[in-house]
């Protein structure tokens, strides 16, 4: 089945781990605004749930945005078969580990890993929608579906409730370990089966990220946002300008890479196909493991990117 025959057919939940095409049929791809599945999050209790669009998931790698209105929230608090990173593009966040106890809230820019396990439910007490790029690895849920619904009560605030009560369960607050090398790709902004152990969520403010070169002889600057086992997410940014349009060097990865474009348009070239996509401001592509490319820059201005693959570089 081609991307154009699965758009003929209904699309809704069920086709996640095969949209925008099944597992031995996928290829390079910009997956459009209006092609995006649609869904509310959950489903059975509408009063608080999320709209979600779902931009590509495949057996690697699940591309979704959702967005909560000022002064919403879903519930009840979901856990996930894989690690999950939420990426801020707009508004405010608000997220709780409702087993812990622990509060992040994220501004644009910001990130928050989210443990493969660990039960979460997200709130935006703005003015403003809050609006989350979101990647899951392996997999969204099991075979047996979503998860089921946390045990116990979440740890909330309760004026006259005993506050040193932490139902056994250790709070650990994330520091940011070691020095910022690349030689922290893979277990960055810590070790992934580590943060799992631990459950808690951690953010990664803008000026946490793991800058690194990319390219000897056409560098850009990519700025990893988490690395670990499962997950890698990173923002890549190229500027305009020089002798030609700005490319980087010829890259392949272990994993299903997808694009979401921040700003700009990024052009992305398959050399071995000696073809080309454009993908605009605020649109997906989705780049199968293994295919080489290289990302372009053919406007006037700086280009950026949030690329998520997995499950290796």
């Amino acid at each position: 089945m081609d991307y154009g025959d699965y758009l003929k057919e209904e699309k809704s939940y069920e086709g996640y781990y095969e949209f925008p095409f099944k597992p031995e049929n996928k290829e390079p791809v910009v997956i459009k605004p209006e092609d995006r599945i649609t869904e509310i999050y959950p489903p059975d209790r509408p009063h608080t749930s999320n709209i979600v669009w779902v931009w590509a998931s495949t057996d690697l790698i699940t591309q979704t945005e959702f967005v909560l209105s000022p002064g919403a929230f879903f519930g009840p608090p979901d856990s996930h078969a894989g690690d999950e990173m939420y990426y801020v593009l707009s508004g405010t966040l608000t997220e709780i580990q409702p087993e812990l106890g622990t509060v992040i809230e994220a501004e644009a820019g910001d990130a928050i890993l989210i443990p493969k396990g660990s039960f979460h439910q997200s709130y935006n007490f703005g003015d403003e929608e809050a609006n989350i790029l979101c990647a899951i690895a392996p997999r969204m849920w099991d075979e047996t579906g979503p998860a089921p619904e946390m045990e116990g009560d979440m740890k909330l605030f309760k004026a006259g409730k005993d506050l040193k009560d932490s139902g056994g369960i250790e709070d650990v607050k994330f520091k940011q370990e070691g020095a910022r090398s690349i030689d922290r790709l893979g277990e960055y902004p810590m070790d992934g089966e580590k943060a799992r152990a631990r459950r808690a969520h951690i953010k990664i403010e803008e000026s946490q990220r793991l800058p690194v070169i990319h390219g000897e002889e056409h560098p850009i600057i990519v700025r990893f946002i988490v690395s670990n086992d499962l997950l890698h997410m990173a923002e890549l940014q190229l500027p305009s300008g020089g002798e030609g349009p700005r490319t980087s060097e010829a890259e392949s990865h272990q994993g299903d890479e997808t694009l979401y474009v921040t700003e700009g348009k990024i052009t992305v070239f398959f050399p071995d196909r000696k073809d080309a996509i454009d993908v605009p401001e605020g649109r997906v592509a989705l780049i199968p493991e293994g295919v080489e490319h290289q990302y372009q820059n053919f406007t006037d201005g700086p280009v950026k990117g949030i690329f998520s693959v997995a499950p290796g570089l």
